[in-house]
């Protein structure tokens, strides 16, 4: 019997792995694809394709009428894509900083929940293994929202030996400086007076025991500031 003669069962298109409907974006002087299906993982484009204007227009669907995306970078939208293409393929693909940096501020901007998870999941492990600057922690954590990298790093800031740098002081601006320097006065007050051998309260030698003032640990003196207690205060622009 011929294969023409048989009767075939209607297939169905899968509702997630059929297709390639792509929506082509501008971003910073290039053009990118990105397949629908992808996008629809993020709470951000959902709301974008679900809507009637895009539904109703040509927007995206070619190079020459793209969806322009302002206030990011080539690099930033480049950074997020091969993260993107790395999870599909489950890809051990070893990025820089700054690279996974950028991927995760968009991650976290478009609500892409898995990749943001994983992106913080594997640059924890950075931070425990290389030693990220304490600056460029600080600055990811706020743009990102991930409040378990800041206080660790302003620690850093407020326990090492050195001073803040210049730069350092122009990344931070003045009201962030003010409360770093605040912290690294009263840490310093606080070794300067268990050295003495005095009791922090009466001032008194011979008293091994001190006062809750004496006794609060550099993070704790971190979280009293407002400035530097919470992800949602924003950093000051810079060109550095």
């Amino acid at each position: 019997m011929s294969d023409d003669k048989i009767e075939r069962t209607p297939l169905s298109r899968h509702p997630r792995y059929y297709g390639s409907e792509h929506l082509t974006f501008a971003v910073d002087g290039y053009l990118f694809q990105l397949p629908v299906r992808r996008l629809q993982e993020s709470k951000y484009f959902q709301d974008m394709l679900g809507s009637e204007h895009l539904g109703g227009s040509a927007e995206g669907k070619s190079d020459e009428h793209p969806i322009a995306l302002g206030s990011i970078t080539s690099f930033e939208m480049e950074s997020f894509v091969d993260i993107l293409d790395a999870r599909v393929f489950d890809k051990e693909v070893q990025r820089e900083w700054k690279q996974l940096a950028a991927a995760l501020h968009l991650a976290t901007m478009w609500e892409f929940e898995d990749v943001r998870a994983r992106l913080i999941k594997d640059m924890s492990q950075i931070i425990n293994n290389d030693g990220i600057d304490p600056l460029d922690r600080v600055e990811v954590s706020i743009q990102c929202r991930v409040s378990s990298w800041l206080h660790p790093a302003y620690q850093e800031l407020c326990d090492r030996a050195e001073g803040v740098k210049t730069e350092e002081a122009k990344r931070l601006g003045m009201d962030r400086l003010a409360a770093i320097y605040r912290v690294r006065d009263q840490r310093h007050a606080n070794n300067a007076v268990q050295n003495s051998g005095r009791c922090g309260y009466c001032q008194q030698y011979g008293y091994m025991t001190y006062n809750n003032n004496v006794q609060t640990a550099t993070i704790d003196l971190i979280k009293a500031e407002g400035v530097l207690s919470s992800v949602e205060v924003s950093l000051p622009r810079t060109s550095v």
